[in-house]
């Protein structure tokens, strides 16, 4: 089953307890050892914890403004969500990254196709885990730039399940065109990105990639 996907900076019920997770090695993929490969050649003007402060004001500004789940307005609202979420998330680099040797096999109907499945689950996932809990408080603490990347790490103080949680998080970023991007949030020493290529790379050796694929499709299906 495919357990993967979890929001990118609101932890599940489950991180107020991290459990260990499986580190894909170093040598599997060179694309993802190689950070800023196909990024600029200079960092934007911005600092990138400006631009993540600059998301999370807007995510949050929007988490105010009320609405029944069933009306146009929280339409709206969630496709506003998905577009400030793409803002800051990078998409194809995540996917990429997370399909590792896997992804150089791939033609270019198939990539497209894996980064559009990927983008729907993440953003439906993290709609899914932030539109019912609008009371978080995200405190950035510092960033580290150099070159084309840049790590940025903040702490989420937040309620799951009535308790009151704080998760340490690690924003590793790459400067492309005019803005930084996320490609990988690590939280409590879990990474994101790891996860979904251990997980990709376990369906894929065991099954293939368009059961991996059909997998993920499935997973879209299923009711929110």
């Amino acid at each position: 089953m495919l357990t993967v996907l979890l929001p990118p900076t609101l932890p599940s019920a489950a991180s107020a307890e991290p459990k260990k997770t499986a580190k894909a090695s170093k040598g599997e993929d060179s694309a993802a050892s190689e950070p800023g490969r196909d990024s600029a050649s200079t960092h934007p003007p911005v600092n990138p914890m400006a631009e993540l402060k600059k998301s999370d004001a807007a995510l949050k500004k929007l988490f105010q403004r009320r609405a029944p789940s069933w009306s146009p307005e929280a339409d709206a609202k969630r496709t506003e969500m998905r577009k400030i979420v793409s803002g800051f998330l990078d998409f194809d680099e995540l996917a990429r990254r997370s399909l590792g040797k896997h992804w150089d096999h791939l033609t270019d109907k198939q990539r497209t196709e894996f980064v559009a499945t990927l983008r729907d689950l993440i953003e439906r996932s993290y709609i899914k885990q932030i539109h019912g809990s609008p009371d978080y408080q995200l405190d950035f603490d510092k960033e580290t730039v150099e070159g084309n990347t840049a790590d940025v790490t903040a702490t989420l103080h937040s309620v799951v399940r009535g308790k009151k949680v704080d998760v340490a998080i690690e924003y590793k970023l790459l400067a492309k065109g005019s803005h930084w991007l996320v490609y990988d949030v690590i939280t409590d020493d879990q990474s994101m990105l790891e996860n979904y290529r251990a997980e990709f790379n376990k369906i894929i050796n065991k099954e293939s990639f368009d059961a991996l694929l059909k997998r993920m499709k499935k997973k879209l299906e299923e009711k929110e």
